[in-house]
């Protein structure tokens, strides 16, 4: 009796996930609130260059010597993504030798005195975030 009532309870619950899943009850994974604020960051300060999908096809790209690189391709596949390099380049304060000059607005600057030291640290971690949302490399 008791297995019976289990298998019962197995089904029903089956058959209510699926109908749930068909008539969409059940909400898609749901975006974090710092990739949305990525999002809105990117695009006013980042698509201008890196474009709206941040595959560098941006208007201001083609004025640029190198261009500018595509940020959907920033994790290799099967390594994790390079959270601090990317923060590190967006912040722009700290000079990286091995790459030389960069042509990329020190962004570090521009929100410290736009809004603070905490406030900038949360702007550039929401753009890391955004920035590891579009990766598109199958991991």
């Amino acid at each position: 009796m008791k297995r019976t009532i289990a298998i019962a309870t197995v089904i029903l619950s089956v058959i209510v996930l699926c109908w749930m899943l068909s008539v969409g009850v059940v909400a898609k994974e749901k975006k974090s609130p710092y990739v949305e604020k990525g999002r809105k960051l990117f695009l006013q300060y980042c698509a201008s260059c890196h474009g709206p999908s941040g595959r560098g096809e941006g208007k201001v790209a083609a004025l640029l010597k190198n261009g500018a690189p595509d940020l959907t391709l920033l994790q290799p596949p099967g390594e994790k993504f390079p959270f601090y390099r990317v923060q590190t380049t967006i912040d722009g304060e700290k000079a990286i030798d091995a790459h030389g000059t960069s042509q990329m607005p020190v962004w570090g600057t521009v929100f410290r005195k736009t809004s603070g030291e905490l406030q900038r640290n949360a702007d550039i971690y929401s753009l890391v975030k955004f920035v590891e949302s579009i990766q598109r490399n199958g991991n």
